[in-house]
């Protein structure tokens, strides 16, 4: 499923979001602005595109449509000055298998379109974990990541009187499309609130040696 921008002058001011899952895509897709942002979502968890033969990637359906949209082909031909976007933007699950898959999809982008690395136009969003309330004061929070959490309950508790955990309640959240379309735009989409942090080749390569990848054995 695409989504494509109304107006397509360039390259300036343009972000795709490949999104996991067809139902946190649809919610991208319905809070995106479409003057400039498009929505890619994808099915299932992508293959292991740095091993895979040039073959293999563009007769995927995933890549195959990624490589499609973003229209400027892969390595070693792949031209970063027809590229139809200014931010490429990863948008996954904040669990195990969304960073994996977050992994998978940044292997893709340094095994074949790695001018968008070296140019800093691949981007990963960091949607909220869970949300907090301070049932006392009626303060809410949304952590991006446990260690957050852990700092936001620890002061919340060391503020309060009784410093009793049942006065804070804990949503987690179940993927994207469960925090609701006005959080999503909020914490994902809007480039005005929204939390996204650019990706380098140092991030790839680690990722590589995190996931026991071999960054030196790739099919041709």
């Amino acid at each position: 499923m695409t989504s494509h921008p109304a107006h397509s002058p360039g390259p300036l001011g343009q972000e795709l979001f490949v999104v996991e899952g067809e139902s946190a895509g649809s919610a991208a897709q319905r809070v995106c602005d479409r003057d400039f942002q498009t929505v890619l979502a994808m099915q299932g968890k992508p293959m292991n595109a740095w091993k895979a033969s040039v073959a293999k990637v563009q007769s995927n359906s995933l890549f195959g449509q990624l490589i499609q949209t973003i229209d400027a082909g892969i390595a070693p031909e792949f031209d970063l000055q027809r590229c139809r976007f200014e931010k490429v933007i990863l948008l996954f699950d904040p669990d195990a298998d969304g960073i994996h898959g977050c992994s998978l999809m940044l292997w893709f982008f340094y095994r074949w379109m790695p001018q968008l690395l070296d140019a800093g136009r691949l981007f990963v969003a960091h949607p909220p974990i869970c949300e907090l309330t301070d049932l006392a004061s009626g303060n809410r929070a949304y952590p991006r990541h446990p260690a957050q959490r852990e700092k936001i309950l620890a002061q919340w508790r060391s503020a309060s009187s009784k410093g009793a955990s049942e006065l804070i309640e804990q949503k987690p959240f179940r993927g994207l499309a469960s925090l609701g379309q006005e959080l999503l735009h909020t914490s994902c989409i809007n480039p005005r609130s929204r939390v996204i942090r650019r990706l380098r080749i140092e991030d790839a390569q680690a990722s590589l040696k995190v996931f026991g990848a071999d960054s030196h054995s790739k099919d041709n």
